[in-house]
């Protein structure tokens, strides 16, 4: 958890802890908040992560459904791709295989980066593939 911490002070943003109610974080100008009220180490770290790629895009706040959905996932991939490295990835898939699940349990991440961070690595070489073809 320090790491990312540190990732975030590292780009002045500010780091605090308090009861957020039922939400487990928000990022609101410089300053990530997680609820570390009854919540697991885990949820904590993820929460942190996602915050980051808030602070990392510099959202604010919506309430437009198809731009809080596109900031939430665009947090969501930039949490994967700091909690995910290729070398980490490519270990814990020799170890248990392909499966998602077995992946993120392997790694100590959610099921859902797993898939972002496949899809965020695939893409861009698909991509350098076509290039090659034309």
């Amino acid at each position: 958890m320090q790491d990312l911490i540190d990732y975030a002070l590292g780009r002045g943003w500010g780091v605090k802890y308090r009861d957020l109610g039922r939400r487990n974080g928000e990022y609101s100008r410089g300053l990530i908040t997680i609820n570390d009220r009854r919540r697991t180490g885990f949820t904590i770290r993820m929460t942190m992560a996602h915050e980051i790629g808030h602070a990392h895009h510099d959202h604010a706040w919506t309430d437009d459904p198809a731009l809080s959905a596109r900031q939430e996932r665009e947090a969501d991939m930039f949490a994967a791709q700091i909690l995910i490295s290729l070398e980490e990835y490519a270990r814990a898939e020799r170890i248990v295989g392909a499966h998602p699940g077995a992946i993120a349990k392997e790694l100590a991440v959610t099921e859902n980066y797993v898939l972002l961070w496949r899809e965020n690595y695939v893409r861009p070489r698909a991509r350098l593939r076509h290039l090659r073809a034309v």
